[in-house]
């Protein structure tokens, strides 16, 4: 790992623990326009996706009743209505970001959250303070796992792919991360690696493990 200069992380169950809230949105969603069409289990294997994906499946089965926008509003005022409650960073992650921001890495967030909801995550969190590219699904033409909002976070770090890692919790940032010819790493908090069918360049069971590794094997 010591070729790591750059660390471009998710965010939604790599450095916020906010699976559930994401999922219960997502859920409500499809539940008030399109009964019976994702159970949580569904929407839970798909963590991870752009909502963009989800409504697009819901807009092809909702016969002319509701449009698009509608489908939207009603998703971002069910967020909105609990995001800021929910906002908790998983264990050490602020001390270990802050340590990895003083050793010399170049911080960045590649998420397929909405911008709002991101700066808004990071700003209750505490950390914003410490990345210096933020890349959301609404700044690129497709989210993850498309390359695009990786390669846009590499250029905004002045950052050569050899050099850089995308940390998350989904195949969707490991099929990003290798679609962009990246290093891909996994932080596993939720137990996840087995419903996982791309393998990851690095596994961790928490961001002290990768913290770890990093200083180990930038002290070689």
């Amino acid at each position: 790992m010591n070729h790591i200069r750059c660390l471009l992380f998710d965010l939604d169950g790599t450095l916020l623990d906010s699976r559930d809230s994401v999922i219960d949105a997502v859920y409500a969603t499809a539940e008030a326009h399109v009964p019976g069409l994702f159970t949580r289990e569904a929407i839970l294997a798909r963590f991870g996706e752009s909502f963009d994906n989800f409504i697009e499946v819901i807009e092809t089965s909702l016969g002319g009743r509701y449009t698009r926008e509608q489908v939207f509003q009603y998703y971002f005022e069910h967020l909105s209505a609990y995001h800021d409650r929910t906002v908790r960073l998983f264990p050490g992650i602020q001390e270990e970001l802050e340590a990895l921001k003083t050793s010399g890495y170049r911080l960045g967030i590649v998420t397929n959250k909405q911008k709002g909801f991101t700066m808004r995550g990071l700003q209750i969190a505490g950390i914003l303070q410490v990345f210096d590219s933020i890349v959301t699904v609404d700044d690129v033409h497709a989210g993850k796992p498309s390359a695009e909002p990786i390669l846009r976070g590499m250029a905004e770090l002045r950052a050569m792919p050899e050099e850089t890692a995308m940390v998350g919790d989904s195949k969707y940032d490991l099929l990003a991360a290798k679609a962009a010819g990246v290093t891909s790493v996994l932080i596993d908090w939720y137990g996840v690696i087995c419903d996982i069918d791309v393998c990851p360049d690095y596994y961790f069971l928490n961001i002290q493990e990768l913290t770890s590794g990093l200083m180990l094997a930038k002290a070689k």
